[in-house]
């Protein structure tokens, strides 16, 4: 079974700015392989500061408590609907 898991891309000296820069990526793992995807598949920015990269995962959290209401209010709605 193929799961994914939130990782951190870093590296301490981008070729383009010459200074270091971070961002969050999927980590897809099927059994023991696990395949990362290429930085153009970062789920944020290209982060050149701590603060810029908190700001980056403050607002992934957001949305992830965002999809866990719609999914809360969608699982109260199918169980609280009468059955036939």
């Amino acid at each position: 079974m193929e799961t994914a898991s939130l990782n951190l891309w870093y590296l301490d000296d981008d070729p383009r700015t010459k200074k270091s820069v971070a961002g969050v990526y999927v980590k897809l793992c099927g059994g023991k392989e696990c395949a990362h995807l290429e930085p153009e598949k970062l789920l944020t920015v290209q982060c050149a500061s701590l603060i810029e990269l908190d700001a980056e995962i403050r607002r992934l959290h957001a949305e992830l408590d965002e999809i866990r209401a719609q999914a809360k209010r969608k699982f109260y709605k199918a169980e609280s609907a009468p059955t036939g």
